[in-house]
């Protein structure tokens, strides 16, 4: 065999792969930190943008209970209200609590036992 590969005095060191695998790991840490934080970025963009849409959509849930509410109250009036919410219960869409009397309700001074508190 060649000189170059008998030589004997020659010290290995772990030295230099060390530093190698040291440095590529925290450069890949490095990017994995950016690549996050940039992401992170875009999603608040994002939710920022939908931020409007998503106020609207709760304003309409509300204004969609308020007009159930006025017709079931309407229902007890007309006849026509009350096909439609027999109908949207039928379905599903609404669920009536059953109401009391309102001047029951409204009676202030009434003797009668007052309902327990939910």
């Amino acid at each position: 065999m060649s000189d170059e590969y008998d030589n004997q005095d020659s010290s290995f060191t772990v030295f230099w792969p060390a530093v190698i695998l040291l440095s590529g790991l925290l450069i890949w840490s490095g990017y994995q930190v950016y690549a996050q934080n940039s992401q992170r970025a875009v999603y608040n963009k994002q939710f920022q943008a939908a931020l409007p849409t998503l106020n609207q959509a709760s304003g309409i849930q509300t204004r969609y209970v308020n007009l159930m509410k006025d017709l079931i109250q309407t229902s007890q009036k007309d006849q026509y209200a009350a096909q439609i919410v027999k109908e949207a219960e039928a379905s599903g869409l609404i669920q009536v609590k059953p109401t009391t009397a309102p001047a029951a309700a409204a009676d202030t001074n009434s003797t009668a036992t007052p309902d327990a508190p939910k």
